[in-house]
C-alpha cells in the first residue's frame, strides 16, 4: 500500500494471518476468503504468506532494501500443524531465496503455529528443527506466553527465535501472569537487536497454585476440610 500513490502511508504494516483468521470459503465453487484480504483491499495492511495450496507451498519472500541492509521478510500464515509438518518431511515447502547475492540478505520469517519444544506430535506442534538454517530471525506468534527476548533454535538449525506472545491475557494459564511486551527491532546488515517495550496497560492477571496437603492445620480426613 506504501507504493500507492492514491494512500498516503506513514508506517506500512505487513501482516500474515494467524488461526482465527485464516482463509475460508463458504462453498466448493467459492474463493476462501480471510479478513486480512478486506484490511489489504482497503489499504490499510499489505497481507503476505498465504498458502492456497494444500499438497505444497512457496514461500516468497517480500524484499526491502535500506542503504545497505537487505529484508527478506518471509511469512507463512497460520494451517494446521499436521499438514505443515507432512509438506515439511515431503519437502513439499519451497523457499524462494532472493536471486541475486542470497548471502547478503537478512532473512526473517514469520509463522503462526504451535511451538514444540517438548515432543508434542506432529499434530500439535512444529519442531524448530524443521526449518531452515539460512533463517535469521524467525517470529514465532500464535503461543501466549510473551519471551521476546530472542533465544538460538533447537537442534541443528542455527537461527533465533522471538515470541511476542498475546497482547493480553486469553486463557488461564501460568504463561498468561507473565509480563506483556512488543519489540522494536533494528537490523543492520546480518546483524538486529531486539528492544522489548512493556505493555502498562494490560489488566492484570494473577495464577497461584494452592496444595491442600502443604496447608498447615488442615486436616484432609476432616468431614469440614
Amino acid at each position: 500500500n506504501y507504493a500507492d500513490p492514491h494512500l498516503n502511508v506513514a508506517l506500512p504494516v505487513f501482516s500474515i494471518h494467524g488461526n482465527h483468521d485464516d482463509p475460508l470459503r463458504e462453498g466448493a465453487r467459492s474463493v476462501s476468503l480471510s479478513a486480512m484480504d478486506i484490511l489489504s483491499t482497503a489499504g490499510l495492511v499489505n497481507y503476505f504468506g498465504r498458502a492456497g495450496n494444500v499438497e505444497s507451498v512457496d514461500i516468497k519472500p517480500v524484499l526491502i532494501r535500506k542503504k545497505t541492509t537487505k529484508l527478506a521478510l518471509f511469512g507463512l500464515g497460520a494451517i494446521r500443524d499436521e499438514r505443515l509438518n507432512r509438506m515439511l518431511a515431503a519437502g513439499a515447502v519451497k523457499w524462494v531465496r532472493p536471486a541475486e547475492d542470497a548471502g547478503d540478505w537478512f532473512n526473517l520469517f514469520c509463522i503462526h503455529q504451535n511451538r514444540d519444544q517438548k515432543g508434542r506430535g506432529a499434530k500439535n506442534g512444529v519442531r524448530e528443527d524443521s526449518l531452515p538454517s539460512f533463517l535469521d530471525l524467525v517470529i514465532w506468534g500464535h503461543e501466549h506466553e510473551c519471551l521476546i527476548d530472542p533465544v538460538e533454535s533447537l537442534g541443528d538449525s542455527s537461527y533465533f527465535i522471538s515470541q511476542p506472545g498475546s497482547s493480553v491475557a486469553t486463557s488461564l494459564i501460568e504463561g498468561e501472569a507473565k509480563g506483556k511486551s512488543v519489540g522494536l527491532l533494528e537490523i543492520k546488515g546480518k546483524h538486529f537487536r531486539m528492544t522489548p517495550i512493556p505493555l502498562n496497560s494490560v489488566r492484570p492477571f494473577v495464577l497461584e497454585q494452592v496444595v491442600l496437603g502443604d496447608e498447615r492445620g488442615l486436616d484432609l480426613e476432616s468431614p469440614r476440610a
